[in-house]
């Protein structure tokens, strides 16, 4: 990775890290408080803070075209709703998983253990692909992005 894209992609790591942090904190508060399940929870939760990362991050860190964001924010937010998706999934899955593991050692994990263990397990991945798609979307131009 070029030393600038490197120092980009810190940055951008650490706007999401606080925004994983706002994301962990409204996930548990609704899986413990709300007694939602975890996957709708992680929906709502990931979607609040990757508009918030991706609006803060398009206006600091990258080198962000003027037009059209209103496009820019939904593509974002497509893209985000299936990513999401896909790790809500894999969050509702391991919270299972964990859960069993728990069990077969007479150990009960709670939901919101569980919860927070499986959110940091598909973290990494995702903060990759977030940072490709939201570089990607905040600095081509509109004609680019095939108008």
């Amino acid at each position: 990775m070029k030393p600038r894209r490197l120092a980009t992609f810190l940055k951008f790591a650490t706007v999401s890290g606080m925004g994983w942090i706002m994301d962990a904190l409204i996930l548990l508060a609704l899986v413990s408080q709300a007694l939602w399940n975890p996957f709708y929870a992680n929906i709502v939760s990931s979607c609040v803070a990757a508009t918030c990362v991706f609006l803060f991050s398009r206006e600091v860190i990258f080198r962000k075209v003027p037009r059209v964001l209103h496009l820019r924010l939904a593509a974002y937010l497509g893209y985000t709703l299936c990513i999401i998706l896909l790790a809500s999934a894999a969050i509702g899955l391991l919270v299972g998983m964990l859960a069993a593991i728990a069990g077969s050692l007479n150990f009960e994990l709670p939901a919101t253990a569980a919860a927070a263990i499986a959110k940091v397990i598909v973290t990494p991945p995702q903060l990759v692909a977030n940072f490709v798609v939201s570089r990607f979307l905040s600095e081509r131009t509109f004609k680019e992005m095939g108008h």
